[in-house]
């Protein structure tokens, strides 16, 4: 029997912070330290009923992905929103919409003209 392979969406940047963001808690985390412009990780512990390493998780998770930052300020690690990073991928999400042109009186006739040739 042969073996089906398959497909596999492969790692994107979009994928990944799809994948990231597909978790609720992480989901909120990210609202949290957006909100607050900055937070150390022991301030998204503030925010959340979760263990330190749970949280410590979801910020590598996050940061992984590209949408956090973390920058070490003396004994702290001070998270902040990728927003270059978010735009991206909210531009890749709802890309903008394109305009139609209009066709012009000849296209019409001119696609019937040859389906009118088509025919036997």
């Amino acid at each position: 029997m042969k073996r089906v392979q398959e497909s596999r969406v492969q790692d994107t940047p979009f994928v990944k912070i799809a994948k990231a963001l597909a978790d609720p808690t992480r989901h909120q985390m990210l609202r949290e330290i957006r909100a607050a412009g900055e937070l150390t990780c022991s301030g998204v512990c503030d925010h959340f009923q979760l263990s330190q390493p749970t949280i410590s998780h979801h910020v590598k998770t996050l940061h992984a992905a590209g949408v956090i930052d973390i920058r070490k300020q003396g004994q702290f690690h001070v998270l902040s929103v990728n927003e270059a990073r978010m735009k991206a991928f909210a531009d890749d999400l709802l890309p903008p919409k394109r305009s139609r042109q209009r066709r012009t009186t000849k296209q019409p006739a001119a696609a019937a003209a040859r389906s009118r040739k088509s025919l036997p």
